[in-house]
């Protein structure tokens, strides 16, 4: 091999390594991106998230309300062409928009390494085309965002789907080329997800919404999956709008919770209602479920719901942050048994 083929070689090596660090890089800063923003939903101030991390108020906003950069490890022009196929934004003057720079400014990071991962997956399995089901497995494996997160939750397993749709669908003989066109079910979706994205007061579109457009379109091969699990679009959004709050009592995340019931800035997951109940029945409480306590009677505590004091001869069960009576106890429980009644009926 003469010096010019060696370091040609020795050239191609280090950019292969390059493109590996610059893709660890990009996933890391989606990571990042979504540890911010989880700060932010349980009401951390950006001013005090700048101030820790280092950052300018401004930058933090922007992180917040969903801008950053196209991960490298996002093809530019598979967004792009996803875009142009699903929309054609027109000005009030009704002159068309360039669509490859409207609308990929309003796709979250999350969303678009999800779309990447779609395009991955169709190829792997030598589809000419990306479908519902591709941007479903797309979704699981982009495990920063939240979609991954409340798929996980509602029992989505990747390497489950990832075979059941080799088995309805097969594989093609041949590779295509990229970009692969989308299916009308997907444009479908993409549509609904920039619609779900509005209604949840979002400026840009998130993984999360992806799922609900998945889920809301219906007929696709990724909602007749989701259905198979159970899942219906009510649910998904259910579990999606809890997924910014948390059990005041054990701080389990809303979406971990199936039934997570809210009061005046407090709320309480099924496992304590559930625990909380035993606890003033009398009964032990469980070892997951140490934090729960029957608040001593010399306490001057009140009920975190309705704000009464706890009278003599009656059981006030405490957590850590929060306080709940027999009374509330027992008008949670009853709204518990009225959602898991309406969430048999949304199931399909």
């Amino acid at each position: 091999m003469g010096t010019d083929e060696t370091l040609l070689h020795e050239a191609q090596a280090i950019r292969k390594r390059l493109a590996g660090l610059e893709a660890d890089a990009e996933r890391t800063r989606v990571e990042y991106y979504q540890a911010i923003r989880r700060l932010h939903s349980f009401g951390i101030s950006m001013r005090d998230i700048a101030d820790a991390l280092d950052l300018s108020h401004q930058r933090v906003h922007q992180i917040v309300t969903g801008g950053g950069h196209m991960p490298a490890s996002t093809p530019r022009n598979l967004v792009q062409s996803l875009i142009r196929r699903t929309a054609k934004e027109r000005t009030p003057g009704g002159k068309p928009e360039d669509p490859g720079r409207s609308l990929l400014d309003r796709f979250d990071p999350d969303a678009r390494e999800a779309l990447s991962y779609a395009q991955e997956e169709a190829a792997t399995l030598n589809h000419s085309y990306i479908g519902t089901e591709h941007l479903l497995l797309g979704l699981l494996r982009a495990e920063h965002g939240l979609a991954a997160r409340a798929l996980t939750a509602l029992g989505a397993d990747l390497e489950h789907m990832r075979h059941s749709i080799e088995v309805r669908m097969g594989r093609g003989e041949n590779a295509p080329a990229p970009p692969l066109p989308v299916t009308p079910r997907l444009k479908k979706v993409l549509q609904l997800a920039r619609h779900e994205a509005k209604r949840l007061h979002s400026t840009h579109v998130r993984s999360e919404h992806l799922l609900l457009g998945l889920a809301g379109e219906g007929g696709g091969l990724a909602a007749r999956m989701l259905a198979e699990l159970g899942v219906g679009y009510d649910h998904v959004r259910r579990r999606v709008e809890r997924a910014a709050l948390a059990c005041s009592f054990c701080g389990r995340s809303g979406l971990d919770s199936v039934h997570l019931i809210a009061g005046p800035n407090v709320d309480i997951c099924e496992r304590c209602v559930d625990q909380a109940g035993r606890l003033a029945a009398g009964e032990t409480p469980g070892s997951a479920h140490a934090s729960l306590s029957v608040a001593d009677q010399d306490q001057a505590v009140t009920c975190s719901f309705c704000g009464k004091r706890q009278a003599e001869g009656t059981r006030m069960i405490a957590g850590p942050g929060a306080r709940i009576c027999t009374e509330c106890l027992i008008l949670c429980e009853e709204i518990q048994d009225e959602e898991r009644a309406t969430l048999n009926t949304d199931r399909p």
